[in-house]
């Protein structure tokens, strides 16, 4: 496998005009990482085409439309590039935009974190039950002493508590929840570097409280969130949509239902991605969907496994906080 990493680069304008007309003068290493600095660099066309659910850009570009800083992103064409959103470009879109042709193309964005949830144990007094979690925190496997927020939602109730990671990247505690409040709960952990607020991750632990194991998450909701907007597709017609949140490591906001099926997101202006959820109930079955926003991670294309490729990753911003890109690319059939 051929693998080539490039951090926060720039290519000259002759690479990305080589890259835009021929292959000329370029060998095939060369190539795709013109290709991949001009949709690292480059807004597409049309330039806020993300924001739009229906349309298909002409040129394919990730950048922000209207960044001033190098490598920014934009949220909507990240998220206009998750299959589990509803507006989501297909992968023959992709190619097309990409200008590729005969060339796959893999697409991943993940946090530089990563975040790990265990619940450890439970007990049940009187009028609530106590839930003890473990949470471990790591970058590319060391782990990181962070500053956690935690959220806990469950049928008509919200919690939430600040605590801190260890040397060793983890942390322990618990949450309580009233015994009425039967039904799907979610544990949902922000966990913020504590050498730079720009590295913040999260991460979404559901389970079932004095109730079976819930649905897998989207079961009942398809959430996509667009252009500031969470539009929830239902999966049944007897469903009840209740509460809406949206929640980032420093602030949790109520969503305002706009319509029948899409709410207003408020403007989170800190370092962090935001978790969207919406409570509601399905006949008897109390249920809690989530997304996040931008909606990251996301995988789209091949990933090459056991397959010749070549492989750049950048260092993006994306709503104010760091994730990685990668971009993978089969070799040329000419």
């Amino acid at each position: 496998m051929v693998s080539v990493v490039i951090i926060a680069s720039t290519l000259s304008a002759s690479i990305l005009s080589a890259h835009i007309n021929s292959l000329q003068d370029l060998n095939e290493e060369e190539y795709f990482e013109a290709i991949s600095e001009y949709i690292v660099s480059n807004r597409g066309t049309p330039p806020d085409w993300g924001s739009y659910r229906d349309l298909i850009p002409d040129t394919f570009g990730l950048a922000k439309n209207d960044s001033l800083y190098p490598n920014e992103l934009d949220s909507d064409k990240i998220g206009r590039l998750n299959p589990q959103n509803t507006f989501a470009l297909t992968y023959t879109d992709i190619l097309s935009a990409a200008r590729l042709k005969n060339i796959a193309l893999g697409i991943s964005v993940s946090q530089l974190m990563n975040l790990a949830i265990t619940l450890t144990s439970n007990n049940t007094l009187a009028d609530a039950t106590a839930y003890n979690f473990r949470v471990h925190v790591s970058q590319d496997g060391t782990p990181q002493m962070t500053y956690l927020h935690y959220y806990l939602i469950a049928r008509n109730f919200l919690s939430d508590a600040y605590n801190n990671t260890s040397n060793d990247g983890t942390s322990i505690f618990s949450v309580e929840i009233p015994n009425p409040s039967n039904g799907t709960a979610s544990l949902i952990v922000f966990a913020q570097a504590s050498h730079d607020p720009r590295i913040t991750a999260y991460a979404v632990y559901s389970f079932g409280h004095l109730s079976p194991e819930p649905s897998p998450n989207g079961a009942f909701l398809n959430l996509s969130p667009l252009n500031d907007t969470l539009y929830a597709s239902s999966n049944s017609s007897s469903m009840t949509l209740e509460k809406g949140y949206a929640f980032s490591y420093g602030y949790q906001f109520n969503l305002t239902l706009a319509s029948n099926t899409t709410y207003a997101l408020p403007t989170i202006a800190e370092t962090s991605p935001a978790v969207l959820a919406i409570s509601g109930s399905n006949g008897s079955d109390f249920f809690i969907e989530w997304t996040a926003y931008p909606q990251i991670p996301l995988e789209v294309g091949p990933n090459f496994q056991n397959s010749e490729s070549h492989s750049f990753s950048y260092m993006v911003t994306i709503k104010k906080t760091f994730y990685k890109l990668t971009l993978r690319f089969g070799g040329i059939n000419q």
